[in-house]
């Protein structure tokens, strides 16, 4: 593969650009792309807009983003989504035995896990920035902003897909590493969604955690959210966005890191 390469094209981008191309083209992610749109389509229906201009503008996205993205887009749905992708990219090549033949090219295991990695995570920046940029856009028709709407909007509009996206790297993290363990897609998503329901919506019920909500992803998407919502009073929401934001991405990284340490252990029939 690699002396095949043009150049500057190294063989971890081969790999993401077929992984990336497949996943766009596949029926699973315009199936998955309906739920992910659908909050959006309503918006579009029904706007409910009060009053007009920039600021008001602004203080009206990020409370719809306050509402939408802690309770559905990193809701029980969209988490479910974000697993039955990232859990197939890995799992998927073990399971139909195609893992022997990306193995048999002269592409590193590390390369095949990282840009399997970054074509998930730019499959769901699909699934969930479309239906984000819809809303900004036509957030700032409803409340007759124009072009300086959109550009006032545009880092609000940016820090909600980055905080998103930063919490469904960790969940998509998560599922490839159990996707490794557990090399049947279905089992895999199944058993990474069990370990997520079960530090989510669990813990809360313990009566002697203090402040059990923070243990979910939706309390933790808002905290990073602190970082530029300011039209809101979040003051209720304990946490610190950059510590957050790095712990997110530790954490990731170890568990991206710990799948290549399973991976590259297991032994693939012929």
């Amino acid at each position: 593969m690699r002396g095949n390469l043009k150049p500057f094209q190294s063989a971890l981008w081969v790999v993401f650009e077929s992984e990336f191309r497949r996943l766009v083209r596949s029926r699973k992610l315009k199936v998955l792309f309906l739920a992910t749109f659908f909050p959006a389509f309503i918006y579009l229906l029904s706007p409910n807009a009060t009053g007009s201009g920039v600021d008001v503008m602004l203080k009206a996205f990020q409370s719809l983003m306050l509402d939408l993205i802690p309770n559905y887009w990193l809701g029980i749905i969209c988490q479910l989504i974000a697993i039955i992708l990232m859990s197939d990219l890995l799992a998927g090549e073990i399971d139909r035995g195609t893992i022997r033949l990306l193995l048999a090219r002269p592409v590193r295991l590390s390369e095949v896990v990282t840009a399997k990695f970054l074509a998930g995570l730019s499959a769901l920046a699909v699934l969930f920035g479309v239906p984000y940029t819809v809303i900004w856009l036509y957030n700032s028709v409803v409340y007759s902003a124009g072009a300086k709407g959109l550009w006032e909007g545009l880092s609000d509009f940016l820090l909600a897909l980055g905080a998103t996206l930063l919490v469904l790297a960790l969940l998509g993290a998560l599922a490839m590493l159990v996707s490794v363990i557990i090399t049947r897609p279905l089992y895999a998503s199944l058993a990474t969604f069990g370990v997520v329901f079960l530090l989510q919506f669990l813990l809360p019920q313990i009566p002697y955690i203090k402040n059990p909500e923070r243990y979910t992803l939706g309390y933790q998407a808002v905290v990073l959210l602190k970082a530029g919502f300011d039209k809101v009073d979040l003051s209720a929401f304990v946490g610190d966005s950059a510590y957050t934001a790095v712990f997110f991405g530790a954490v990731g990284a170890i568990f991206l890191a710990v799948a290549w340490a399973v991976l590259i252990n297991l032994d693939f029939p012929d």
